[in-house]
């Protein structure tokens, strides 16, 4: 009989949604049922945000358990290589993939039977830079009860850690070109915060600027959406992603700054108007974060497992 399912990670303190993303796989895992912990080095609890997932040390993991590593710490992959245990990659960013390889041609060489997919574009990635490994989707979680619309204010609310030029170009030629928008609205800038923070200023802001960048699938996008504000800016995947559409935000191509303040101004716009084209939108893109709630992402990562055991 296989032992548990533990995905081994780093520290959880490093504020970053590859570390929030493992435990919510390990949490939804573990309420379906299945035996599911998390293993790090020293078993410290996250502080940024709240999680009911089991940990362990990576001291307590047994030769029978089955392990997810991440697609870019190489030293966990070279750990484990020569480990008898079952091993899986889970791939939240193609980016960082060369990182997690080394010199190494393929995960398949660390003795990695599957890669998991966090969207269809990282399956389409895996698909061509790993031949003939198998990959599989398991689709994010949006906590649509945490992430949910409050008492709305005339805010723009931003994260810039990924565009931090572009942050503040954007804001300006917001002014430059539409003095009386800009005017109407202050800006909330989200930094080092925790998960409640956010979720508190994203359901507070009408507007949310998605500088997003070279991402997977932009899961802050999706809680802005859940959060009840208008999103605008850029969905960072090359191509488009699994989520943007022009009826739930205001999506601008990559790297295009100008078309950016543009869409940051319809979507500026549309709040001060309201009527039902503001709320149409507001509710396909709720209805959008919805797809990937803790059911729906829970019941497709839990048949995955169930299928891997069984």
């Amino acid at each position: 009989m296989a032992g548990r399912i533990v995905y081994v990670y780093g520290s959880a303190n490093a504020i970053a949604g590859g570390i929030k993303g493992a435990f919510q796989h390990v949490e939804l895992i573990a309420h379906a049922g299945l035996d599911a912990v998390i293993a790090t080095p020293d078993g410290a609890a996250p502080t940024w945000f709240a999680t009911r997932a089991k940990q362990v040390l990576h001291s307590d993991i047994r030769d029978d358990d089955l392990l997810v590593l991440p697609e870019n710490f190489r030293p966990l992959l070279e750990t484990w290589a020569a480990r008898p245990n079952r091993k899986f990659v889970f791939c939240q960013s193609p980016w960082y993939v060369h990182e997690g390889l080394g010199t190494r041609a393929s995960y398949a060489d660390y003795g990695v039977e599957q890669v998991l997919c966090t969207s269809h574009s990282v399956m389409l990635y895996c698909r061509e830079r790993f031949p003939g490994l198998p990959v599989a989707y398991t689709p994010p979680m949006i906590d649509v009860a945490l992430f949910a619309p409050r008492a709305k204010k005339m805010q723009v609310a931003v994260i810039p850690r990924k565009r931090p030029v572009e942050a503040g170009v954007i804001a300006d030629l917001l002014r430059h070109r539409y003095p009386k928008l800009s005017s109407s609205v202050t800006w909330v800038v989200i930094q080092n915060a925790t998960e409640a923070q956010v979720a508190q200023a994203m359901g507070e802001s009408a507007v949310f600027l998605s500088l997003a960048r070279m991402e997977a699938h932009s899961l802050t996008t999706l809680e802005a959406m859940s959060s009840g504000a208008v999103v605008a800016g850029f969905c960072g995947v090359a191509g488009g992603d699994d989520t943007a559409t022009p009826a739930n935000g205001f999506w601008a191509a990559e790297e295009d700054v100008f078309g950016c303040v543009e869409q940051l101004a319809r979507a500026i716009d549309l709040v001060m108007r309201g009527g039902m084209a503001y709320e149409a939108l507001v509710g396909e893109a709720r209805a959008t974060a919805a797809r990937y709630s803790r059911e729906a992402s829970g019941a497709r990562l839990a048949a995955f497992w169930r299928d891997k055991l069984g």
